[in-house]
């Protein structure tokens, strides 16, 4: 059997410690570098480090995967981000990662989840995957104690953990992904640009007034492969009068395009349907007005993301 390690940090090695220890007195243990297939019987124990890579999901796609383990999955596992680092980069890299544990669970006969302080639990979960009785003492097995985690970085302060981050990681560990509910996602206002200010964060507000241009784009984040649709709510003054918008769903592989016209102030909905073919491209939403106009307020309050049956 392939058993698939995704993680990092010492938690990682010694999960893995742990796996080559109960596979040993069978003889089964056979550690092979991530994506590299190895000749012989018994069970492959595939660790996956590192930033996720397209050519790196490419190379796992035929890979059988009898068991995906995911070691502390969850949104900045490893720590908040140093002052350094631009928090927009960091969760585009949380984004991919949790995409990429996502594609890896399609193809996974069994995932499992490993997170917390319950280490017994860990063990015994472990031991179920390839079947070696565990002793009533099972920190007899030749592995050292478990290191602890690091301090979680939920805390960090990004409107995305919650209606994007943290829901993308749980899917993955929600067992077979042909019978979960489908996952629902939120980009709030504050993960798109402003189309006047290019690299700025979007304003509560935009001016419509002026010449036809690009109003809001972004966020620039990853979504797993398989067909969505795009509900953006949008809020107009009483004051806009009749105006034609676009909005856009740029997946790298296509642009998907929806057409709509304001007549009036008030809160509205869009729903545009759009197809994710690879999942590791940043997606790009683009909301556009076709016409000048002398005067108007506009409001991105947030796109909510639905990944449709396939």
């Amino acid at each position: 059997m392939t058993i698939l390690l995704l993680g990092a940090g010492p938690r990682l090695v010694w999960v893995r410690s742990v796996l080559e220890a109960l596979c040993a007195p069978a003889g089964l243990a056979r550690e092979v570098a991530a994506g590299i297939p190895a000749p012989g019987i018994g069970a492959e124990i595939v660790v996956v480090e590192g930033p996720p890579t397209r050519e790196l999901l490419v190379s796992l796609a035929d890979r059988p995967i009898d068991a995906l383990v995911l070691v502390d999955h969850a949104p900045f596992a490893d720590g908040a981000p140093s002052e350094a680092a631009a928090l927009a980069e960091t969760v585009r890299g949380e984004a991919q990662r949790a995409v990429f544990a996502f594609e890896l669970a399609r193809r996974a006969a069994r995932t499992v989840s490993l997170s917390g302080h319950d280490v017994a639990a860990w063990v015994a979960t472990l031991a179920a995957l390839p079947a070696v009785p565990l002793t009533s003492e099972p920190y007899g097995l030749p592995f050292g104690p478990c290191p602890p985690p690091a301090e979680r970085g939920t805390q960090v302060a990004t409107p995305l953990l919650h209606a994007y981050l943290q829901p993308l990681f749980a899917a993955a560990g929600q067992g077979p992904i042909g019978s979960a509910t489908p996952l629902g996602l939120a980009w709030p206002r504050e993960a798109f640009l402003d189309g006047d200010a290019p690299g700025e964060t979007l304003p509560a507000t935009v001016e419509v007034a002026g010449r036809a241009r690009i109003l809001a784009y972004g966020p620039y984040l990853p979504l797993p492969a398989g067909d969505w649709q795009a509900t953006a709510f949008l809020g107009f003054s009483p004051d806009i009068g009749r105006l034609p918008f676009i909005l856009e769903a740029d997946t790298g592989g296509a642009v998907a395009r929806g057409f709509f016209e304001v007549e009036r102030g008030g809160i509205f909905t869009l729903e545009l349907d759009f197809q994710v073919t690879d999942s590791l491209h940043p997606v790009e939403l683009r909301l556009i007005s076709q016409d000048s106009a002398l005067e108007g307020l506009l409001a991105l309050i947030e796109v909510e993301l639905k990944q449709l049956p396939s």
